[in-house]
């Protein structure tokens, strides 16, 4: 996928409008707009910090790698039994005893509090980009 493609993607993930991921980017809603429409493209810094916005990779972003993180990839290696951790054991056994409708609606829960936590990670490194130039 070109750049364009894989921001509107991570955009409509995420739920959020062109304006709104403006906003927590600090650049103009008409200069995301044209990155969205592949008009423009972001220059490194922006480049970096839509990264850590959405949570993925610049190579992700760039569409050089089908893996959105450096960890996405790991986990996407074959894992051993050992590597799983007795509590995630449990989670998963419980989650499969599961109905589909409750699964999904655990699933949804799991992206809304991903979701709040890349929120959360982008506002302190506004935060820390602020107290940068003062």
């Amino acid at each position: 996928m070109k750049f364009n493609e894989v921001l509107k993607t991570l955009r409509d993930d995420s739920d959020l409008n062109q304006k709104a991921v403006a906003n927590k980017l600090n650049i103009n809603p008409s200069t995301y707009r044209n990155y969205e429409n592949g008009n423009r493209e972001p220059d490194f810094q922006t480049l970096i910090n839509i990264s850590n916005f959405f949570n993925v990779s610049t190579d992700y972003l760039l569409g050089l790698t089908e893996h959105k993180s450096f960890n996405t990839y790991k986990q996407s290696q074959p894992m051993d039994a050992s590597q799983i951790q007795d509590d995630e054991k449990q989670l998963l056994k419980l989650y499969r005893k599961l109905p589909s409708d409750l699964k999904a609606e655990i699933r949804g829960e799991i992206k809304g509090i991903l979701r709040t936590t890349q929120e959360q990670q982008s506002a302190t490194n506004d935060n820390a980009s602020t107290k940068k130039v003062i």
